[in-house]
């Protein structure tokens, strides 16, 4: 039988744990993640990990003020630390700021970021419509 649903804690330790150890990698905190997975016979086939991330988004600065970045991120990691405690945060920006932003002690990480908006199935228009005029 094939199953889709929340993983165990043990099917987490068995399935997943060794795919983040090889990668050097925690697991998510279990209090903003959760696991599902799709499971035929006590195996799990695949999974997904829904987790909550720290995320900064926009990051704008107006044309000729790109020296108040440093003091925008030292703001930002302030209030990150006073509120949330140490954690990893991820900048989704345009080419011209990744420059500013690696200069800050950001990395490039080697990955797509890919997006879907899940909402109802009755919206008219396309997701573009929906940010159009947005900041990037």
């Amino acid at each position: 039988m094939v199953e889709t649903r929340v993983l165990t804690a043990d099917e987490l330790e068995k399935y997943v744990r060794p795919d983040y150890d090889a990668t050097g990698n925690p697991l998510p905190d279990p209090r903003y993640s959760v696991f599902l997975g799709v499971v035929r016979d006590g195996e799990v086939l695949a999974y997904i990990c829904l987790q909550l991330k720290l995320h900064a988004q926009p990051l704008v600065i107006k044309p000729g003020h790109a020296a108040m970045l440093p003091r925008l991120v030292q703001a930002a990691e302030d209030h990150i630390l006073q509120t949330t405690g140490p954690q990893w945060i991820y900048l989704f920006a345009s080419n011209e700021l990744v420059k500013m932003a690696t200069a800050m002690g950001m990395q490039l990480e080697p990955w797509h970021v890919l997006s879907k908006f899940v909402g109802p199935k009755h919206i008219p228009q396309p997701i573009e419509a929906l940010t159009e005029g947005r900041a990037q």
